[in-house]
């Protein structure tokens, strides 16, 4: 009898130390998913930072690109035709900051937040494709202009430079945003899985 009621009492304790153990991962994995859609809502706010400051940046190009080049005698249809490729820059990058602010780190469906942010990244990811040549065309095209316009003469030739050099500065800072954003975005969706797999 004694020792029935020994086994038993140490029965209990060892259910008293499962539910305490229990309770315990149980706060850790809260604090942990906590602590994983936090870190993602940084990063996310990081890269709407970076969207942000390209759209203001796109917006000033827009504006003193279309004033410069027609105010230098430039021709209309390159005029427009610059105004038309900046405008539609800002439209996509402006419907890539919609589609950031649609990410909700703090509700269940990380699934659709992960498919949101998969698109984001494969954007600024493979947007090169279409940007490179598109640039270079219209870089061939700015030189011409230059050249008809203003004829083989030292200004001319520092036009170029200048064009050439502001390019290349223009291109490694587009690189620069472009890798942040894919970095940030693809520590989100690793994230994301991590939650994955917890739940």
């Amino acid at each position: 009898m004694e020792n029935e009621k020994f086994i038993s009492q140490e029965l209990e304790e060892m259910r008293s130390q499962i539910d305490i153990l229990k309770n315990q991962l149980e706060k850790q994995v809260i604090v942990n998913d906590t602590h994983i859609r936090n870190s993602m809502k940084s990063k996310a706010s990081d890269i709407n930072r970076t969207v942000g400051a390209t759209i203001f940046l796109g917006v000033i190009a827009l504006i003193y690109c279309t004033w410069f080049f027609y105010s230098q005698g430039l021709s209309l249809l390159f005029v427009i035709a610059t105004s038309i490729m900046l405008a539609t820059c800002i439209i996509l990058t402006i419907a890539q900051k919609v589609a950031l602010g649609k990410l909700d780190f703090s509700s269940d469906n990380i699934v659709e937040t992960a498919k949101i942010l998969g698109k984001i990244k494969t954007h600024y990811s493979e947007g090169h494709r279409i940007a490179i040549p598109m640039i270079l065309i219209w870089f061939g095209w700015l030189i011409y202009e230059v050249i008809s316009t203003l004829g083989p003469s030292p200004m001319t030739i520092g036009f170029c430079c200048g064009a050439f050099i502001g390019g290349i500065l223009g291109g490694i800072m587009g690189f620069r945003i472009n890798r942040k954003v894919v970095r940030k975005a693809s520590e989100i969706l690793s994230q994301i899985e991590e939650l994955k797999n917890e739940a």
